[in-house]
């Protein structure tokens, strides 16, 4: 690996002696894993992830030591396997685990995701939260939030609004509203150049200054967003102090409380050193924050930022390089306690509102309860629950308490139950990967791989016998999609744009 002069100075001012170690362990192979996905599977065991990767030619190595659902393996191809698209396990290098762990997200909480595509954070963060509270995952480049939207859908997440929104707008919105943050911040990436050549092609120290000063105006916003008595946690996927240890120095003198945090085996924490380090050989900062910041820095600050923050190094542990700091606002958080409410309320709807989707649940859908409130206003309960409402012609299932959208770019408001087309439903693939086949009444078990993948790639099978209606096409018992059956034929409906040819 070909790394820059400058880049290999920065580090070795950091490490130090232990820089040809580190060097060493970026030509190694990274390290895979995935994280078993509970809204799929009740048992998330190790014996459970080595019969699910060995299915996919993987060999399971270890236990990720912070994510009870997540496990490494070598070999074999997870991510071209029916279980990936059924949302069985989510592909990811287990340093980026972490910072979710230290998150904690609880059941009924309000959680945001503020720099969120992929999606790999958010997903845990969900798994997590069990159905229960909202996720509000945002991401501001639009492609890269359509692949987030996707990820969501993929793993059957009901509770998430999934957003397009910059920090600065949408903290207008969301003040003083989430009881937990994450800020995975866009970085440098210099955690990633094992894993991506792309990343040390772009990487220059004036990106660096560029990313730091970007995450500063980012961290305030969510501190903004932050309810009192409730937690963010800041993370990259860099080395750089400016963006590691300065942005936590700088909550700190901004009021946050950093929080002690107990470390796992390989990693270490935080050190205010570091960026003067790097700084001896990089020469001034022309940044207003770093400025103020090193006119006020003191041995509390360097104490503090010690025990709120961890490094991963890839030479220290089984993973890329990460940074992340946790910190609270000072107040108390259970005053925040299922405060839902706000920035309006979607507009619910009434039976004639949705009429074919009243009929589509009646025909096809065992598990589903369908009442009326005094207003005449429809609620579901039952394999999905929550308050429809309309989004042009697609109907959405909003989680209780969803906030309103109004103002906001939305791509998806809760779960996507379908499109409601003249006096017919088509129900969406969303919803196909939010139930199972015990809330159905068609379903249609593909028996091997091979004939999984081939419905993936969009292919109708012939199957005569069977009663019309929509079926829940499974594998393994779970679900990938919809066919509707007619004159003798299983007629896919797989989305177009997520098949995969084999």
């Amino acid at each position: 690996m070909s790394l820059s002069n400058d880049f290999e100075k920065r580090i070795k001012a950091i490490l130090g002696d232990e820089f040809e170690q580190f060097e060493e362990a970026l030509e190694r192979e990274p390290v895979r894993a995935i994280r078993l996905n509970p809204i799929r599977l009740g048992d998330t065991s190790a014996n459970k992830a080595s019969i699910i990767l060995g299915k996919t030619s993987a060999n399971l190595e270890d236990e990720i030591l912070w994510e009870p659902t997540g496990y490494s393996f070598n070999s074999g191809t997870p991510g071209k396997h029916p279980y990936h698209e059924a949302g069985v396990y989510y592909i990811q290098e287990p340093s980026a685990m972490s910072p979710v762990s230290f998150l904690d997200p609880q059941p009924g909480e309000k959680v945001l995701d503020l720099c969120a595509a992929p999606g790999g954070k958010s997903t845990q963060i969900a798994c997590r939260m069990k159905g229960k509270g909202i996720l509000v995952a945002n991401e501001i480049d639009r492609k890269r939030a359509q692949i987030l939207s996707l990820n969501v859908e993929r793993l059957g997440i009901r509770n998430a609004l999934v957003t397009n929104m910059k920090p600065e707008i949408l903290s207008e919105i969301f003040e003083g509203y989430f009881d937990r943050i994450l800020v995975d911040a866009p970085c440098s990436g210099e955690g990633m150049f094992r894993k991506n050549d792309e990343a040390i092609d772009n990487w220059s120290e004036d990106n660096v200054e560029l990313c730091a000063k970007r995450q500063t105006d980012i961290l305030r916003s969510a501190v903004k967003m932050l309810a009192p008595g409730g937690r963010l946690v800041y993370s990259t996927c860099t080395f750089a102090p400016e963006e590691d240890e300065l942005q936590a120095g700088i909550l700190i003198q901004d009021g946050l409380k950093p929080v002690s945090i107990e470390l796992y085996d390989g990693m270490v924490p935080g050190d205010i050193a570091n960026i003067q380090k790097v700084r001896d050989i990089v020469g001034t900062f022309d940044f207003d924050e770093y400025i103020s910041f090193q006119k006020q820095i003191s041995s509390e600050i360097n104490e503090a930022v010690k025990k709120c923050t961890a490094r991963l190094w890839p030479h220290k542990l089984k993973g890329e390089g990460h940074f992340l700091a946790v910190f609270e606002k000072e107040g108390d958080i259970s005053l925040n306690h299922g405060n839902y409410g706000i920035n309006g309320s979607i507009k619910p709807v009434k039976e004639t509102d949705i009429k074919p989707f009243m009929q589509f649940a009646d025909e096809n859908i065992k598990e589903i309860d369908i009442t009326k409130d005094q207003k005449g206003f429809v609620h579901i309960q039952g394999c999905i629950s929550g308050n429809p409402f309309l989004f042009g012609d697609q109907l959405y299932l909003a989680p209780e308490g969803m906030p309103g959208i109004r103002g906001l770019t939305v791509l998806r408001p809760g779960l996507h139950l379908g499109t409601i087309k003249k006096d017919r439903f088509e129900p969406s693939h969303a919803l196909a990967l939010a139930i199972t086949t015990e809330a159905v009444r068609y379903s249609y078990e593909l028996h091997d791989t091979s004939k999984a993948m081939q419905f993936i790639g969009g292919m109708s099978f012939r199957e005569p016998g069977l009663s019309n209606g929509w079926y829940l096409i499974t594998f393994d018992g779970y679900s990938l999609g919809w066919s509707k059956y007619a004159g003798g034929s299983l007629k896919n409906h797989y989305p177009k744009g997520l098949r995969i040819y084999t």
